[in-house]
C-alpha cells in the first residue's frame, strides 16, 4: 500500500507550474560571463544538471545536506600581462686554490733541542741580568780611614821582555846556576863549560844565574874581575850576553852589552882603549897566559860596513876586538868570533874565501 505522502509528492512533481516553466527558459548574463567568452557559456550549457533526487533529498534532509557547489578552475584574464620568463642565473665560478704541500712533522729530537736551547738562553740572560743589576751596579765601598801611620808600600814589580842580543844565533844555549855569588865559583863554572866539545864555528850562549835569578851586568863584571872606568856601567842595561865561539884553536869568549846612549858609549870606549882597556878586560880570555909588556895601539878594519877596532895580545889565534852596532857593544876574543856576530846582527853574509883573505890581511897588518 503506497504511502499517502509519497503519492502526494509524485502528483506535485508531475504537475508543472507556469512559474517554474518560465524560470527555466530565463538566461542570466553577467559581465564575468562576457569576459569568459562563448566557450565558457557552452561549457556551462553542456554541463549536466544535478539529479533531481539530490534536490529532493536536500529539501527533505535540510540545508546542511545540500551538495557543495562544484568549483571550477580560474580562467586567465585576457587583460593580464604575460609573465616574464624566469632569468637563469649562471653558476659563479670560483678560482681553484692550489693545494698546499703537506708539511712533515718536526722530529722529537729537534723539538727537545729547541727547548733546551731556549732554556739555556733564558738562564744566561738571567745570570747576566743578575750580574748587571746586583753586582756591577753595587756602589763602591770607600776604604776605612787609616787611624795609624802606615808603612811605605813597595812598588809592584814589572817584567819586561828580555833583550834580543842575536837574530839567528846562538846555535845552543846553556844555563849555569852558581852555588855561590863569588868570583871563583863563576870562573870555575866557565872553565868547565869550555871543556865541553862543540862544533867548529858554532856559537853557544851561556846564561849565568844565582838561585835561578840571572846575574846583572854589574854583578857579572865584578865576579869576572873586569875593571871598568867610573860610571861606565851606568850607561848600560842590566842585561848582557855571554857566548863561546868554537874555532879550531879552542874557545873564544864573546861579550855583548847594550848601551843607553850610543854616542856616550863610543866616547867612553875611545878614552878607555888609550889607558888600561886590554889589561882590564884580559880575564875575559879565560887563560893563564900573561900579557906582553909592550902592546901596540888599536887599529881599524871594516867588515860588512862596520868599523872594528883590533889589537893582537900575543896569544896564538886570539885578539881583542870591539865594535858598535846600533846600541850594542860587541867585545870578542878573536877576529873570527867578531865576523860571526856582525854577520848575524847586520844580516849580511860573506863567503868563506873572503873571511880567509880578511884574516890573513889582518895578521899581516898587525905584524907590520
Amino acid at each position: 500500500m503506497a504511502d499517502p505522502v509519497s503519492q502526494k509528492d509524485a502528483a506535485l512533481e508531475g504537475r508543472a507550474s507556469p512559474n517554474k516553466i518560465g524560470r527555466e527558459n530565463i538566461v542570466i548574463r553577467t559581465m564575468e560571463d562576457d569576459l569568459k567568452g562563448p566557450s565558457a557559456l557552452k561549457e556551462e550549457k553542456s554541463a549536466p544538471a544535478a539529479p533531481s533526487f539530490l534536490s529532493k533529498e536536500s529539501k527533505i534532509l535540510g540545508p546542511e545536506f545540500e551538495s557543495a557547489p562544484v568549483s571550477k578552475p580560474p580562467m586567465p584574464s585576457p587583460f593580464a600581462a604575460p609573465s616574464a620568463p624566469l632569468a637563469r642565473i649562471p653558476a659563479k665560478e670560483f678560482p681553484e686554490i692550489p693545494a698546499r704541500p703537506i708539511f712533515k712533522a718536526t722530529p722529537v729530537w729537534m723539538k727537545l733541542g729547541a727547548i733546551a736551547f731556549g732554556v739555556i738562553v733564558l738562564v744566561l740572560l738571567g745570570l747576566y741580568s743578575y750580574w748587571k743589576v746586583f753586582i756591577q751596579s753595587e756602589p763602591a765601598i770607600p776604604p776605612p780611614a787609616a787611624t795609624a801611620p802606615s808603612l811605605p808600600i813597595a812598588g809592584t814589580a814589572t817584567t819586561t821582555a828580555p833583550i834580543a842580543f842575536f837574530n839567528k844565533l846562538p846555535h845552543k844555549t846553556v844555563t849555569l846556576d852558581l852555588p855561590s855569588k863569588i868570583s871563583p865559583a863563576l870562573l870555575s863554572a866557565l872553565e868547565l863549560e869550555t871543556a865541553v866539545e862543540e862544533k867548529i864555528s858554532s856559537v853557544k850562549q851561556v846564561k849565568i844565574t844565582y838561585q835561578d835569578k840571572p846575574l846583572s851586568t854589574e854583578e857579572f863584571v865584578q865576579l869576572m874581575q873586569i875593571s871598568t872606568p867610573p860610571d861606565f856601567l851606568n850607561n848600560y842595561e842590566n842585561e848582557f850576553a855571554l857566548a863561546f865561539f868554537k874555532q879550531k884553536e879552542g874557545i873564544r869568549p864573546i861579550l855583548i852589552l847594550k848601551s843607553k846612549d850610543e854616542n856616550l858609549a863610543k866616547s867612553q870606549m875611545g878614552a878607555w882603549e888609550k889607558t888600561d882597556f886590554v889589561s882590564d878586560t884580559f880575564p875575559l880570555f879565560l887563560t893563564d897566559a900573561k900579557l906582553p909588556a909592550n902592546l901596540p895601539s888599536f887599529r881599524t878594519y871594516l867588515f860588512v860596513n862596520q868599523q872594528v877596532r883590533y889589537l893582537n895580545i900575543g896569544i896564538p889565534f886570539a885578539s881583542l876586538n870591539y865594535s858598535f852596532y846600533n846600541n850594542f857593544l860587541v867585545i870578542t876574543a878573536s877576529s873570527a868570533g867578531m865576523f860571526v856576530v856582525l854577520q848575524d846582527l847586520t844580516g849580511q853574509a860573506v863567503s868563506l874565501e873572503y873571511l880567509k883573505y880578511l884574516e890573513s890581511s889582518i895578521n899581516r897588518f898587525v905584524d907590520n
